[in-house]
């Protein structure tokens, strides 16, 4: 008996995510999406590494929410495209419940200065 290998296309899936990625951002609320940018450059300040669980935290302490929990993906790459952090090749478990354990990008802190 011989199966079929599924065929996956990887540009339709790239096009795919910059899709979700380009309506979550513009279906953020401004202040909230200013508040999240800044809550990480506080990070990428203070801390050689950091996740959107660090997001998520900072936005609890603002007590500031989204209606789309994605939305911490493109506040994530406007913060690389502006040189404060850049992705790893490491993950980390969630600390979100509504994550249930899911992993989480590691992003290394272009900022971050160790104290002397």
């Amino acid at each position: 008996m011989i199966s079929e290998q599924a065929t996956i296309d990887f540009d339709a899936a790239q096009a795919a995510k910059e899709d979700g990625m380009h309506r979550v951002a513009v279906n953020a609320d401004d202040e909230w999406a200013d508040a999240a940018l800044k809550v990480v450059h506080h990070y990428a300040q203070h801390c050689p590494y950091l996740t959107v669980n660090d997001l998520w935290a900072g936005m609890d302490t603002l007590g500031l929410t989204t209606h789309n929990n994605k939305a911490g993906g493109p506040v994530f790459l406007k913060a690389a495209r502006n040189n404060w952090i850049e992705k790893t090749a490491e993950t980390c478990v969630s600390s979100r419940p509504s994550r249930n354990k899911g992993d989480v990008r590691v992003w290394r802190s272009l900022l971050y200065k160790e104290a002397a």
